[in-house]
């Protein structure tokens, strides 16, 4: 395959490339920094480490350590291998100087390598994302489609080599876990799931709607749970007894935004949308058990994450190649998928700068400075009123994508 599409496969490359030497946020000083323990202080419990680290130490007075890094240790070893891999190209001094230099690190000499390095082994995953994401079909031409619509969708350059964020990383997973349950291989499917999961949690979700799926007996479902959730058990298992790592990962706010949405029954009880919503889907599963509904469910477990939650633009990756599915197999919502994608693109541009054209401060160092939309409307309007708006739309949009594509499969399982 990648020898067919040999062309767009190197022009979606150079695009990679140019903008992991150019784009830059500072959450990328956080990988670094627990990827340096990793490869030159030979650390193994990031979390404790992290947690035992002096108030006078560099990182913990100029960056803080309570939030960077809240991912599951899987993340953690497989950044730091990496690092190990390239630390023959990278400069040990990179890290600790951008402890003490946090509003000049792209002054940095060759900081622009050095991020790269960061970003670089993000590509291999990436190129892997596309080839499985277009055997998701058997159309060589519908192939072509999904290959090309994920290496050049600007949610994908967005998140993994502008932001240097993880996310693919389980996205593969993900696509992974979608590509065996079409070969009908479904326990690989569900340990896909679980692997997932193990760099960040959002794909623990699916495995429920996978067992249910998968099986007609609770023998089968109760098995099928089994297998998708004992690699993030394995992953996990040595760290559990660490009180730092369970508030970092397991118990992180950020990890529980989910449930900020609440509607009060009393003064102290409530119902969680997320919750609630998440169990119907998980009843449709159970009581539904058509296999072919497996990416529908997907689909709108994320949705509904999406709709609830005040979500960071770059979990967006997550639900991509959902999208991009869904694209290829019928064109019929993609006006869906331009509210959606025109919705997350303002939320974004109302999060700091540093997120949107803020990026490139890098080759535009006056970029670093400039204001933010929110700030600028903020002179006009209320602009938390308007981006409440945005969300609700946003979430009109979602539900009636889940309702849709739900609606869909089942006409074609009773035609």
């Amino acid at each position: 395959m990648l020898t067919k599409y040999k062309k767009i496969l190197v022009i979606g490359i150079l695009l990679r490339v140019v903008l992991m030497f150019s784009t830059f946020h500072p959450d990328l000083q956080g990988h670094s920094s627990v990827t340096y323990f990793f490869t030159y202080e030979k650390k193994l419990d990031i979390y404790q480490h992290l947690a035992a680290l002096p108030v006078d130490h560099p990182l913990v007075k100029n960056l803080g350590v309570g939030d960077i890094f809240i991912y599951p240790p899987l993340s953690y070893f497989t950044l730091g291998i990496a690092r190990t891999v390239l630390s023959p190209f990278a400069d040990p001094n990179f890290t600790p100087w951008i402890w003490e230099n946090l509003d000049k690190v792209e002054t940095f000499p060759g900081f622009h390598f050095q991020i790269f390095l960061l970003k670089i082994p993000y590509l291999f995953v990436d190129v892997l994302a596309a080839v499985f994401l277009a055997r998701l079909f058997d159309k060589e031409s519908n192939q072509k489609k999904a290959f090309v619509f994920w290496l050049f969708n600007p949610l994908t350059l967005y998140s993994t080599f502008m932001l240097g964020q993880l996310d693919l990383l389980p996205t593969f997973f993900v696509i992974l876990s979608i590509y065996f349950a079409k070969k009908k291989k479904y326990s690989l499917s569900l340990v896909a799931l679980g692997i997932g999961g193990s760099y960040k949690m959002f794909p623990l979700l699916f495995i429920p709607v996978a067992a249910f799926l998968f099986s007609k007996s609770i023998r089968g479902r109760v098995k099928n749970l089994f297998i998708g959730f004992v690699p993030f058990v394995i992953t996990i298992l040595p760290f559990l007894g660490s009180l730092a790592f369970r508030q970092m990962v397991l118990f992180s706010p950020k990890s529980q935004k989910m449930l900020f949405m609440n509607w009060p029954v009393s003064g102290a009880e409530g119902i969680y949308p997320f919750v609630f919503i998440l169990v119907l889907l998980y009843l449709l599963a159970f009581y539904g058990q058509n296999a072919r509904l497996l990416l529908s469910y997907f689909l709108s477990i994320l949705l509904l994450t999406f709709s609830v939650t005040h979500y960071h633009p770059q979990w967006f990756l997550w639900i991509t190649p959902l999208l991009i599915v869904d694209l290829v197999k019928t064109r019929k919502r993609w006006v869906l998928v331009t509210i959606l994608i025109g919705c997350w693109l303002v939320i974004t541009l109302f999060f700091e700068p540093s997120l949107s054209y803020g990026l490139f401060y890098p080759v535009f160092p006056d970029l670093k400075n400039v204001v933010g939309l929110t700030e600028i409307l903020s002179k006009y309007t209320e602009v938390f009123k308007l981006k409440s708006i945005i969300r609700s739309l946003f979430a009109a949009a979602a539900f009636y994508y889940a309702f849709d594509v739900i609606r869909s499969k089942v006409k074609l399982k009773t035609q």
